[in-house]
């Protein structure tokens, strides 16, 4: 054999051994790459489905999302008519400050409310400050709740802890040690009153 041909045969070789190294490498890769995927039970739990006719007028209940609590509120008519007059108290009344407050569904008709359907609020319950779960304060005034709230009170969530306050649409209110309002999860209207968050 010429050495032409020893070196054509070689640098076959060389190319076939790398491919099939190349096989073996993405073989074995492969399979580690998938067991880091979420399993199928982690993907359900990160979707909640809730039927939010559950909830009385007035009422708010605390249901799981990805482990974190969620505010689900039902708001009268009255409540409603307490998110207007105030909104010079705001730290940020348009929900623009940070991603984590708004979504795609806000817009300008709905923007108070921060909700698809105006009578039910759904919000993340942690405080933005540090984590806090707010205490639901949703009558005005100071009547019921005395020193813990300021006296033109409209109604909303006060965190025990360090003293943050929100509105009705739990928009942090100025003063408030808290950055932002409460966040916004990603949900949708499955049916009238079947919703799924994230």
């Amino acid at each position: 054999m010429t050495e032409k041909a020893n070196e054509s045969r070689r640098n076959f070789l060389y190319l076939a051994a790398g491919g099939l190294g190349g096989v073996a490498a993405a073989a074995t890769v492969i399979p580690f790459i998938g067991s880091m995927l979420p399993a199928a039970d982690t993907l359900a739990a990160s979707k909640t489905e809730y039927d939010v006719s559950t909830v009385a007028e007035g009422q708010l209940v605390v249901i799981q999302w990805q482990g974190k609590p969620v505010f689900v509120t039902n708001r009268t008519p009255a409540l409603l008519k307490q998110l207007d007059g105030h909104d010079d108290m705001l730290k940020d009344k348009d929900s623009m400050a940070t991603d984590a407050v708004s979504a795609e569904w806000l817009t300008d008709e709905n923007r108070k409310y921060r909700s698809i359907k105006k009578e039910y609020l759904i919000v993340v319950a942690s405080c933005t400050h540090l984590g806090c779960i707010p205490g639901y304060k949703p009558s005005a005034g100071r009547a019921e709740w005395g020193d813990s709230v300021p006296e033109d009170w409209p109604g909303g969530w006060h965190c025990p802890c360090h003293g943050s306050l929100y509105d009705l649409s739990a928009r942090v209110i100025n003063g408030s040690p808290a950055p932002f309002n409460l966040y916004l999860m990603p949900y949708k209207y499955l049916t009238d009153t079947k919703v799924v968050i994230g």
